[in-house]
């Protein structure tokens, strides 16, 4: 087998690769969380997001421009901020919020890095690209998105609902602007930034 294969682009590639990864991360964290290892999260997504990159590379995207950029990231911002405003404010009472001396430096940097660039690019390439388009061939677009947001709502089990409109909002990004991983990713990385430095900022301010 040559060493330059690599899988079909059909639907059914797309769906096995998004499960297999997700199985491979978690078997693979698994072991590394039994060691111990800091950052296991950080190191599996990211060799899955290069692993998948690699046998599927290619996606539609919007003409990259520094208004576009600036356009992604604002609606990073005020999707963070809908949520504070119509989840985690209203909650602030009975969530459990950290102040800074609580988090050492290694463990906020780290936090960033995984929150609001690894797993934004992980799970945009597989939910949003692969997942997306396998089920949208199957389904057709509204079942599909519907299922594959279901589905990455289940995965979050302390915020199903709102995790449910975070991805029909991002996918919107995929049917409006044919935003690709990279884009996508500058959105739900902001909104992952917002998400953390509320649970940090917030309870130093009070």
């Amino acid at each position: 087998m040559s060493l330059h294969w690599k899988p079909a682009e059909t639907p059914e590639n797309f769906i096995f690769v998004a499960l297999m990864s997700t199985v491979a991360i978690g078997a693979a964290r698994f072991v590394l969380d039994a060691f111990e290892v800091f950052g296991s999260k950080a190191m599996t997504e990211a060799l899955a997001f290069a692993a998948c990159l690699w046998m599927f590379p290619r996606e539609e995207r919007a003409r990259w421009s520094a208004k576009l950029v600036m356009a992604l990231v604002a609606l990073g911002l005020v999707g963070g901020a809908a949520w504070v405003a119509l989840v985690a404010y209203p909650a602030r009472n009975e969530s459990t919020l950290l102040t800074w001396d609580q988090i050492p430096l290694a463990n906020y940097l780290l936090g960033v890095v995984t929150s609001c660039i690894v797993a934004p690019l992980y799970e945009e390439k597989v939910v949003r690209h692969l997942l997306q388009s396998g089920a949208s061939h199957f389904l057709g677009k509204i079942l599909g998105t519907l299922a594959v947001c279901a589905l990455f709502a289940a995965a979050h089990t302390d915020a199903v609902f709102s995790s449910f409109l975070f991805g029909l909002y991002v996918t919107l990004g995929i049917f409006l602007l044919r935003l690709d991983t990279y884009q996508r990713a500058i959105i739900h990385g902001m909104v992952n930034f917002v998400i953390m430095h509320w649970v940090i900022i917030y309870p130093n301010i009070q």
